[in-house]
């Protein structure tokens, strides 16, 4: 870690999620406290060849697993789902999946009969109110993650910044019309084998 104090940590202490507990009633409407986790390259892009896994490493893949596992619900669109071949998650998580057409790539039958996994459409706000549990993690894409940092919806963002440069046009953690959300607080920075990981709290919320 080299903020906030220069010292070696675990993955597991960095993005320790205890201060992520709340109960649903401290939030309007008792939605869960939603972090979005993203990696993308020094440049900006989010995916080579449509894959954000061929930017990551050990390291950004351990902070992907521990975020991803200690969730209560998955959150992510259907083009991401496609692209990343999404399993079905265990059966104390429930994944949501955001898609007008119900298209979940290959594993489309293997995740519906899961039993827990949720494929949505509609207004984002009124899809977060609905999600049980305490903790969200949302994993893209871009159009999902500008719809629900346009509605306020995000509370704590995880990015890894890969040691690339890739040029082209892949999309960017957001992808939408342009706004100004306002600032953020810079919760830790880590660094290992060249990747920068990132933590930031909605600055009405500190650290």
């Amino acid at each position: 870690m080299l903020f906030p104090r220069p010292q070696e940590i675990s993955v597991e202490e960095a993005y320790n999620g205890t201060h992520r507990i709340r109960r649903r009633g401290n939030h309007s409407g008792g939605r869960p406290w939603v972090v979005l986790s993203m990696i993308s390259s020094a440049d900006g892009a989010t995916s080579i060849d449509g894959n954000s896994a061929q930017l990551g490493g050990p390291t950004d893949r351990e902070v992907f697993l521990h975020l991803h596992r200690s969730a209560d619900c998955v959150l992510v669109g259907a083009h991401t789902v496609r692209k990343d071949t999404y399993s079905p998650l265990p059966k104390h998580q429930q994944l949501v999946i955001l898609s007008k057409s119900g298209d979940l790539g290959s594993n489309t039958q293997s995740l519906m009969d899961a039993g827990n996994t949720r494929v949505v459409a509609g207004d984002v706000e009124k899809i977060v109110h609905e999600i049980t549990g305490s903790v969200c993690v949302l994993e893209g894409g871009p159009s999902l993650n500008n719809q629900m940092l346009q509605a306020d919806l995000i509370d704590e963002i995880c990015l890894t910044i890969a040691p690339m440069f890739v040029g082209g046009t892949t999309p960017r953690i957001f992808e939408g019309e342009w706004f100004n959300h306002g600032s953020w607080t810079l919760a830790h920075v880590c660094q290992d084998s060249g990747f920068v990981f990132l933590r930031y709290l909605r600055s009405e919320i500190g650290n």
